[in-house]
């Protein structure tokens, strides 16, 4: 025998140890299906009981699916009356938002009209503020002014008094005027003719000067005696400065001429004048 002979007897050998073993395996765990089957507590009798339960899901699931449905028409309807009352309450959000937009709209013309409201407010605020400032000052004003009515009544009563006394005084001197005409006129005498000789003796100030015109205003005038020609002595502090000639003459005052050439300075406002210096 040679080697491939032998290796194929314990390659038998070896497969029939091995078939041995599974054939001990399979009787050892061999089982009586039958009596499994038919026994009371076997498949046969679980399968009823498994039948059984079945029908009894079966029954509660027709019930579960008659409540489903009759749960599905009641949602169906709930849902219907939802929609309905979704439908209405979008309806009416449509409208309150209309409504909002309009008051917002509202809202705002009377912010506006707040403010403008305000603004004239504080117009009107400073307004009375001035208003009541001007019063209070009218009212001072007035008492013022009334204080000042009753002065110068009080004082226009004392004139009235001194009126009365200058008109008497008048209504004299008129009678003395009356007079003095009569006796000029019985003397033959014109009033209006020039006094021969110097002016009287008088004495003022000088007022106003007009250095380019080389002339000079001064206090005394006609009244005093003054005539047009007449010589006037202007001294300072009782040095003699210059001499005027008048050349013209009102009541209270007369304008005369610088004669430059007597003049030892130069005349200023307020000096003296006289009709004739001792």
């Amino acid at each position: 025998m040679n080697l491939l002979g032998k290796s194929f007897s314990v390659v038998i050998l070896l497969l029939s140890v091995a078939f041995m073993v599974l054939a001990l395996a399979v009787n050892a765990s061999h089982r009586n299906w039958r009596d499994m089957v038919v026994a009371d507590d076997g498949l046969t009798a679980e399968i009823e009981a498994y039948e059984r339960t079945n029908d009894q899901l079966r029954e509660a699931r027709a019930r579960t699916q008659a409540e489903l449905n009759r749960e599905k028409a009641a949602r169906r309807t709930a849902l219907a009356a939802l929609q309905t009352q979704l439908t209405q309450l979008g309806e009416q959000l449509e409208l309150s938002e209309g409504r909002v937009q309009d008051l917002q709209g509202q809202n705002t013309q009377l912010a506006q009209a707040s403010a403008s409201y305000s603004r004239e407010l504080e117009k009107l605020t400073a307004e009375t503020t001035l208003l009541r400032s001007q019063i209070r000052e009218e009212q001072q004003d007035r008492d013022t002014i009334f204080a000042e009515t009753l002065k110068l009544t009080d004082e226009m009563n004392a004139l009235r008094g001194v009126v009365q006394l200058q008109e008497s005084r008048n209504n004299q001197l008129l009678v003395q005027v009356t007079r003095y005409k009569e006796v000029v006129d019985a003397a033959g005498l014109n009033m209006n003719d020039p006094l021969d000789g110097s002016p009287p003796d008088r004495n003022g100030n000088v007022l106003v000067i007009d250095r380019p015109r080389k002339l000079v205003e001064v206090s005394i005038g006609y009244d005093d005696g003054l005539r047009e020609g007449h010589l006037l002595e202007v001294s300072r502090g009782g040095r003699f400065v210059s001499r005027l000639r008048i050349r013209n003459t009102e009541p209270d005052r007369a304008v005369g001429e610088i004669l430059t050439d007597y003049s030892a300075g130069t005349i200023r406002e307020g000096d003296r004048v006289d009709t004739t210096i001792e």
